[in-house]
Parts: structure tokens; C-alpha cells; sequence
């Protein structure tokens, strides 16, 4: 595997109303998060944005927009041709360094998707799939939208999973982001 195999759909699109502003916009140690979570991916690694907002960077909405993150993963996965899909969110920018963990657990257990376990929690919003596995995942919910994530990935026939190790924690609000920095709204 390269990381060229792998495209990313990172989950940006929700209505932020725990945190008080728009996700991907908000900054961590002047940094936009979306760009936190973007830089750590490799550099040829394809990536999309699923935001309702124009970030300067590879962005798709589903449509119409805030349809949930199943409609955020088909979208963002109908503009990616790679083989594998990963699946992180925007509130959890950390979450790019377990792409490599999750990719050796799916080729070593022929799994359909891996995803990370955090105390005794699936997270699929920090996940890798097969993409074929992926469209019959989608295809076997009907319409994609107001689905959660969670019924996407027990839709797959075979899970296999990983242990978090921080990385995955997601911040839903200022406060839980300030751990990691200053944080501007």
C-alpha cells in the first residue's frame, strides 16, 4: 500500500452549535483546525472537505446540506477513486495519525472496515474502508441522509478494530479544544 491508495473524506459539515462557530474555521494556536487535522495527512494523500462552506481547499457538500454524516461520507467518498476511504472528523485533529494503524489492521484481517475503539466506544468517525465495502454499506441504507455514522459502519459484514490511543478524541466544544491550545472562535 502507498498513500496514494487511500482518499480521505474529513467531516466538517455540521452546524457546530456546541462549539459556537463553524469547525473547520475555528483556530487552534492560529491555525485553522481543518488545516491542523490537513497537515498531518501525507502530502499525496487525496483528501475532500465535507462543508457547507467554501474553505479555499478540495470541498464538497451533500446536498442539501447538514444532511448528516452518512450524506457527508457519500458525498465526500463520490469524489474521491481511491481504493481505500478513510473517515476522520474535523473536531478530532489528531485523528490523521491513526490512518496507517487502521489501514494495517484492514489488510491483515480482510476486514471490510477498521475503525478505532476509545474506551469501549466504535468511533466511526476514524475509520478505513474498503471502498467497495463502502458502497455497499451506503447502498444498503437507502438514502443516506439523517443516518449516523454508527448504523453506516454496523452496516459493513466484517469490522475489525483498533485501539485508540488518543489521537481519536474529538472536541465538541471551546473548552475541550483549550486543552490542545488557544483556541479563536
Amino acid at each position: 500500500m502507498t498513500t496514494a491508495d487511500i482518499g480521505v473524506v474529513v467531516l466538517a459539515g455540521g452546524r457546530s452549535t456546541r462549539m459556537g462557530a463553524d469547525k473547520a474555521q475555528v483556530r487552534l494556536n492560529g491555525v485553522r483546525l481543518v488545516d491542523v487535522l490537513l497537515t498531518s495527512l501525507p502530502e499525496e494523500m487525496d483528501y475532500v472537505v465535507v462543508s457547507s462552506q467554501d474553505l479555499g481547499i478540495p470541498t464538497v457538500s451533500e446536498d442539501p446540506p447538514f444532511g448528516g454524516p452518512v450524506a457527508g461520507i457519500a458525498a465526500g467518498a463520490a469524489r474521491l477513486s481511491n481504493e481505500f476511504i478513510a473517515v476522520l472528523a474535523v473536531d478530532a485533529p489528531a485523528s490523521a495519525g491513526l490512518v496507517q494503524s487502521l489501514y494495517e489492521a484492514l489488510e491483515s484481517s480482510s476486514s471490510d472496515v477498521a475503525a478505532v475503539v476509545s474506551d469501549g466506544m466504535l468511533q466511526p468517525l476514524c475509520a478505513l474502508w474498503r471502498r467497495t465495502s463502502l458502497q455497499e454499506a451506503l447502498n444498503s441504507l437507502g438514502s443516506p441522509r439523517d443516518k449516523s455514522a454508527k448504523k453506516l459502519i454496523y452496516s459493513a459484514e466484517t469490522l475489525a478494530e483498533v485501539p485508540g490511543d488518543g489521537r481519536e478524541t474529538d472536541y465538541d466544544t471551546a473548552d475541550e479544544l483549550r486543552r490542545l491550545g488557544e483556541v479563536e472562535l
